[in-house]
């Protein structure tokens, strides 16, 4: 069998199959009985000389041959919707769809402004929105769930299909509690870091791979007793005096300001680092235009 006998009843079988996992479930979403799902996935099996899933302990599993097969048939799908958005939105933009996949600071503290402009120039496009770590954004956009993502630091992808944009840079601040003894001080000596408690994010997070990279060049060595996923937790617990921690000055201005949280200037290090622009196939129309915002955008902030 070549790649010329996959017909899109193939594809679109396999991949509600991969999607469910449950081939009665398949057969309802797609229409057809379940008997045909089943013979369509033996036909792709059999002629392909592949298992594409099994059963364990009476579930249903995708096999690791499955697995890579699953990543094109989900590309394949969101080529053709793109296709099709393509050429119902030739000639206007009265209707599209983005999806967006952002690390929490980009999406938690700078996408809200900028979806609101966008959408305020085009109101029939649609922006769908993922926030989670920068491994997971990278993820997404490999299986196709998303269009575009937005992270924070460079990534960290051998895939050379995804194409980088720096577009923001952005500076890392130290924080503290009002009440610890940090903030009292103008300056503070890096060899005043250690032993410190410092609230960190999870493993993934790209803000924590820049602070843990920054720490190993100095040889500055923290306690690490609190891990969040996110940062809004990291400014309670700071603001609880639990700890001192860095993020990004986006996300702690307004703390600042109104005297809840401290920062911590520190002799000899300021950590700055860029937000990137990632994307694979970038064809329609209305993600050029949202990727084009973006850029813009990040000019004026």
């Amino acid at each position: 069998m070549t790649v010329y006998d996959l017909s899109l009843r193939h594809i679109f079988a396999f991949n509600s199959v991969a999607e469910t996992l449950n081939m009665s479930k398949s057969a309802h979403n797609l229409f057809i009985t379940q008997s045909a799902v089943s013979q369509t996935i033996k036909d792709m099996e059999n002629k392909f000389t592949v298992k594409l899933f099994i059963r364990q302990n009476k579930r249903l599993c995708l096999t690791r041959e499955g697995e890579e097969l699953y990543i094109y048939t989900k590309k394949i799908i969101s080529l053709l919707e793109d296709a099709q958005l393509c050429l119902e939105n030739f000639n206007s933009l009265k209707m599209g769809r983005v999806r967006v996949g952002a690390s929490s600071t980009i999406g938690n503290y700078l996408l809200p402004e900028t979806v609101k402009t966008f959408n305020e120039q085009y109101p029939g496009i649609d922006i769908d929105i993922f926030i989670g770590n920068t491994h997971e954004v990278i993820d997404k956009l490999r299986l196709s769930d998303i269009d575009v993502g937005l992270i924070e630091g460079l990534p960290q992808t051998d895939d050379t299909s995804v194409k980088i944009t720096k577009f923001m840079e952005d500076e890392l601040i130290f924080i503290c509690s009002p009440q610890h003894r940090f903030a009292k001080r103008k300056v503070v000596n890096l060899k005043d870091l250690s032993g410190e408690n410092f609230i960190i994010r999870e493993q993934g997070s790209g803000t924590r791979q820049i602070i843990e990279t920054e720490f190993a060049k100095r040889g500055i060595n923290v306690n690490m007793p609190y891990k969040f996923n996110n940062s809004e937790a990291i400014k309670n617990a700071v603001s609880c005096n639990l700890g001192i921690s860095v993020l990004s000055k986006l996300i702690v201005k307004k703390d600042l300001s109104t005297n809840m949280l401290s920062r911590i200037n520190i002799k000899g290090l300021n950590i700055y680092r860029w937000f990137y622009l990632l994307r694979i196939n970038t064809c329609n129309r209305a993600q050029n235009l949202f990727i084009r915002h973006i850029l813009e955008s990040a000019k004026n902030i």
